[in-house]
């Protein structure tokens, strides 16, 4: 039998009041945000690999032990407070003491050993521990209660910056199958999660650093990035991600910025008439990429000319985009077709619209100036967990001729955590297997300095002058609308990380 304290009339009244009055306290700095996709897996191993989960979770719920600055992309100590390289193979990282998980679990040597083991789990396919660690091996050891080795089975001159990409998840959290209920160290515990509708972030009273202004965060999505500003137009909502260039009109509140995204549509080069360079030099030589500027991409995105920013450690500055040259295009596809290459075969191009804003209209254009130079290309529009599927190893078997556009940030500065995921045979996302190419990056990948820097450019070079995995677009600059109660700057790293804590009120 249930035993239950009663209160007196009075009391209850009275009580009632204050939680009513703290309640209305607390309400007045909770905040919407809208996003363009539906949150419908929260695993913080895949949070750099799938943008819309770390824009949720990273360094809200799960903090790394270290971080980047975004403006100069130096390391900084988070949950680690010193970092060393004691000999070519190990590191010693120094942790901050009196910090507590979310389930009020020590965090210490020995939770830091179970998280970056949990990465390489193969249950899990952590997305993140191809794009972190590539083919090295780690073995964590806990020298003392606040002292961690991390022993790698090649040199991994870049592991600081590594440190800043891989969450640090509670104990508690399961090593046999991907969380439904991520448990980190930040200053929000993740509270509620409803696939249709929304997610729920609460200010984590317990939180070892300083408090944040914003209680209580609720994400909703709408895929309509006119209905996403409208909603802070009207008060619904306090920020809208990815709104349309066309949409961004109110200086007041919409502001656009270069993020570390560049767009692409990649080429699956292992069916006809893919398979024939001729066929994807052509593709590239067909796009009139400066048309698209100021109507379909914002007036400063800038064509790109390979799969990073100028600002990564092993872009190559020689690399210029893919000039606009339809009669050799043209002619390709006709040498390639007298040779034998069925051009007229259906190809078929896959694009999601959680990606980026206007992309049916980007997509559109593109199949039209394939067109022109005698290719059939068929547009097919899938959901975020189709286009996953077509994108990420394994491959789908049964299939003809693809391609599938796709957006790529890379925030850690160095070419290895573009190259070695989308370049290297073993890579999760990648179309190229060259052993030679693999050892090269590999050997640039233990290397600094020079040495480090040339090796990317070179099989950069190789990538995309004869290979030709893909058609190369944009650095693409996205807009955000800021509602007028709220005061947020995005920076580069915002399409993957927006930080509550960083959000003030006016």
């Amino acid at each position: 039998m249930k035993n239950y304290r009663l209160l007196s009339a009075g009391a209850a009244l009275f009580c009632g009041a204050l939680l009513s009055t703290a309640q209305a306290q607390d309400t007045s700095k909770d905040i919407k945000i809208v996003m363009a996709s539906a949150v419908d897996v929260v695993e913080p191993c895949h949070m750099n690999s799938t943008g819309y989960i770390g824009l949720v979770l990273k360094q809200n719920v799960v903090e790394t032990l270290l971080t980047l600055d975004p403006k100069t992309s130096q390391v900084k100590p988070n949950l680690a407070t010193e970092w060393t390289q004691v000999d070519p193979l190990t590191w010693r990282i120094k942790l901050r003491e009196g910090v507590k998980f979310h389930d009020g679990t020590p965090f210490d040597a020995d939770a830091v050993v179970t998280a970056l083991n949990r990465q390489f789990v193969p249950e899990l396919a952590c997305r993140d521990m191809i794009r972190s660690f590539g083919s090295t091996k780690i073995q964590p050891k806990a020298v003392d209660k606040y002292t961690v080795d991390i022993v790698t089975s090649e040199p991994m001159p870049l592991m600081p910056i590594t440190l800043a990409q891989t969450g640090m998840t509670a104990p508690s959290t399961s090593m046999k199958e991907a969380t439904r209920a991520p448990v980190g160290t930040g200053p929000y515990v993740f509270t509620k999660w409803d696939l249709a509708q929304s997610l729920v972030l609460t200010r984590f009273d317990g939180y070892w650093g300083q408090r944040p202004q914003v209680r209580q965060a609720t994400y909703v999505w709408r895929s309509e990035p006119a209905l996403r500003a409208s909603m802070v137009q009207v008060g619904e909502a306090d920020i809208a991600l990815q709104i349309a260039p066309q949409d961004a009109v109110n200086t007041e509140t919409d502001i656009g910025y270069l993020n570390a995204d560049t767009s692409r549509v990649r080429f699956f080069m292992d069916k006809p008439p893919l398979n024939d360079v001729r066929v994807r030099k052509a593709m590239n030589l067909a796009v009139d990429r400066d048309a698209f500027i100021g109507t379909i991409v914002s007036l400063q995105s800038v064509p790109a000319s390979q799969f990073m920013l100028s600002n990564v450690n092993g872009y190559d500055p020689t690399l210029k985009p893919w000039p606009y040259d339809l009669e050799k295009a043209k002619a390709l596809i006709a040498a390639a077709k007298a040779a034998g290459v069925p051009v007229e075969k259906e190809i078929v191009l896959y694009g999601s619209e959680f990606m980026q804003a206007n992309l049916s209209e980007m997509l559109e254009t593109l199949v039209q100036s394939w067109q022109e130079i005698g290719l059939n290309v068929k547009i097919m529009m899938v959901d975020k967990i189709q286009h996953s599927a077509i994108r990420r190893k394994p491959y789908p078997t049964d299939r003809g001729p693809t391609m599938v556009h796709e957006l790529h940030d890379n925030v850690a500065g160095d070419a290895f955590f573009t190259m070695i995921v989308y370049y290297t045979s073993g890579g999760g996302l990648t179309n190229i297997y060259d052993p030679k190419i693999d050892q090269t990056l590999k050997e640039a990948s233990a290397s600094v300095g020079d040495k480090r820097r040339e090796p990317f450019q070179k099989v950069n070079r190789e990538i995309q002058q004869e290979i030709v995995p893909d058609v190369m677009l944009f650095h693409m600059v996205s807009y955000i609308r800021v509602g007028k109660r709220v005061s947020y700057t995005p920076d580069f790293t915002t399409q993957g990380k927006l930080e509550l804590s960083t959000i003030k009120f006016k």
